[in-house]
């Protein structure tokens, strides 16, 4: 990787430039998002209508078809497949979320020792 190289600017302020590309990075390798991204991120419709579709869909038993008719009720027009996908994607991020958190064993109780 080239060392940085000092540029003035116009305004007499120094400015470092970095090549563009180190041989072996990507542009991906650059450029991290700070925070984590959602799993919802990148689709179509907000996070509240897939999770309720995917619910429903898995706690009542419907049909794929079943949900798209419910969310046309609602005003929401979305296809039987898109619905498939969603429930095959986030079926097991609700699954985990769902799940009671287990707690580390002798942690919880009385904190003094009886005597």
């Amino acid at each position: 990787m080239e060392p940085s190289r000092k540029v003035d600017s116009p305004e007499g302020a120094v400015l470092r430039w970095r090549p563009s590309k180190a041989v072996g990075e990507s542009a991906v390798m650059r450029f991290r998002c700070p925070y984590p991204v959602s799993a919802f991120a990148g689709y179509r419709f907000p996070a509240e209508v897939i999770v309720v579709a995917v619910r429903w869909y898995l706690r009542y038993g419907l049909s794929y078809r079943d949900v798209e008719e419910l969310l046309a009720e609602r005003g929401i027009d979305v296809d039987h497949v898109t619905v498939y996908r969603w429930v095959q994607r986030f079926t097991p991020l609700l699954m985990e979320a769902a799940r009671p958190c287990r707690h580390v064993v002798g942690i919880g109780g009385s904190l003094t020792r009886p005597t």
